[in-house]
């Protein structure tokens, strides 16, 4: 099995998270809610207002998703969904998660910090997207947590997908 870190819109209760658990892509299992070892920027892209976490440690803040356990087969569709090495770049990095074991929502992630102080934390290493044109968000602010339909009143552009979507049909 594949460790991974989702940040956006692969969630529990965001847009694609549907994508991320058909069983006709291949296994998922969660594992826990957590957030990066390493502080990174997560910003909102414009043109789709889609989460881009760049590849920039020690920039930005400790991003809270959550972890799952994938297998080969869903790795790889992850890597086409994800535009991978083109639009997005996997890339290992360390996640703490507690051993809560229920998925998360993004108003349980901003409150995950107070409810793992009582839990002891397990590091892992996970694949996680990094966002390739740093320079055309570099500019945009930082956030912690995204959630697609959060006060920062950038709802995700889901017509994104449809592409996707026509582009595999079978």
């Amino acid at each position: 099995m594949n460790r991974i870190f989702v940040y956006g819109t692969l969630k529990n209760g965001q847009p694609n998270h549907f994508r991320l658990m058909d069983p006709c892509t291949g296994t998922t299992l969660f594992v826990g809610v957590g957030e990066t070892v390493e502080k990174y920027p997560l910003v909102i892209e414009r043109s789709w207002n889609m989460p881009c976490l760049l590849h920039v440690p020690g920039t930005g803040w400790h991003v809270k998703g959550e972890i799952y356990d994938v297998d080969d087969e869903k790795m790889k569709f992850l890597d086409y969904f994800e535009d991978h090495p083109e639009m997005y770049t996997r890339t290992l990095i360390s996640a703490e998660h507690s051993k809560d074991t229920r998925c998360s929502d993004p108003e349980s992630q901003s409150n995950a910090h107070n409810s793992k102080e009582n839990q002891p934390n397990i590091c892992s290493e996970c694949w996680c997207y990094f966002y390739n044109d740093r320079d055309s968000v570099r500019d945009l602010p930082h956030i912690d947590v995204y959630d697609s339909k959060g006060d920062h009143g950038l709802e995700y552009d889901a017509s994104i997908d449809a592409e996707f979507d026509k582009d595999n049909k079978p």
